[in-house]
């Protein structure tokens, strides 16, 4: 995207993972006016309860520049591994070294007139 001194970028996330990225034309507290690639037309977003929402009624997540990558929120695609991974990773929690089954006694003296206990 070309760009000129002094704007503003930001990207634009569809519920639908495709990204944008876009420049700020002008904003008020409920209302951003964005240029996008390839269109004349100027697109309008507007904050409702909270969440941006595109012309066509659609929620959009906005990121600009400044801000970190890491505000965009992540997907529970990005938590799916492979099944070779997940096989592989249970054979090793499978194979971790076990935990002694019996626990040692702990002596316990409780301050008083001879008051003691054994914890197991």
């Amino acid at each position: 995207m070309m760009g000129f001194e002094g704007e503003i970028i930001m990207t634009i996330r569809y519920a639908n993972g495709q990204t944008i990225e876009a420049v700020l034309l002008s904003r008020t507290e409920k209302t951003m006016r964005v240029a996008l690639p390839g269109s004349e037309d100027v697109a309008v977003l507007n904050e409702v309860n909270g969440t941006w929402v595109s012309d066509e009624c659609e929620p959009v997540d906005v990121c600009f520049a400044w801000q970190k990558a890491a505000a965009v929120p992540a997907r529970e695609e990005d938590f799916i591994c492979s099944p070779e991974l997940a096989a592989r990773l249970i054979h090793m929690l499978d194979n971790c070294e076990k935990p002694e089954s019996q626990s040692k006694a702990l002596g316990m003296t409780i301050p008083g007139p001879s008051r003691s206990a054994q914890i197991v």
